[in-house]
């Protein structure tokens, strides 16, 4: 069902909103896989400060301030990128090494089915380093 048939567009308000965040998502077609994705890390991430949460872009930041976790819709992925990652890679369990781009981003496309016990355990990994990078 399209925009059209369900009647938003017809109204304005709802199409200016719609256009605005689609400005902003690079890619709709990804937004299934960043939601999964988000649902299945918010519980992990619930006592840390949540600083954007915006459809396709969604920042979570330490009570200190410093950048925790960021999950971001690109162009073709969806980009899962942990910043206590980069500064102790050690933490990266096996099992992602396959959706690995870089020090600390995983990318995920549409037709993955990302690891979601390992995801957990890397979430929970890099909590444990909050005050340390």
């Amino acid at each position: 069902m399209s925009w059209q048939e369900d009647g938003w567009a017809e109204k304005s308000f709802f199409a200016d909103e719609r256009r605005a965040w689609l400005r902003r998502m690079k890619n709709e077609n990804l937004l299934f896989t960043w939601a999964g994705l988000q649902q299945l890390l918010r519980p992990q991430v619930a006592d840390l400060v949540c600083t954007t949460d915006a459809p396709g872009d969604w920042r979570v930041e330490t009570l200190a301030g410093r950048p925790f976790l960021t999950l971001r819709i690109q162009k073709h992925h969806v980009g899962l990128y942990l910043l206590p990652m980069y500064y102790h890679p050690e933490v990266r369990p096996a099992a992602l090494n396959r959706y690995l781009s870089g020090k600390s981003t995983f990318r995920f496309k549409a037709h993955h089915e990302p690891p979601e016990e390992a995801l957990v355990h890397i979430v929970e990994a890099c909590k444990a380093f909050i005050g340390l990078y």
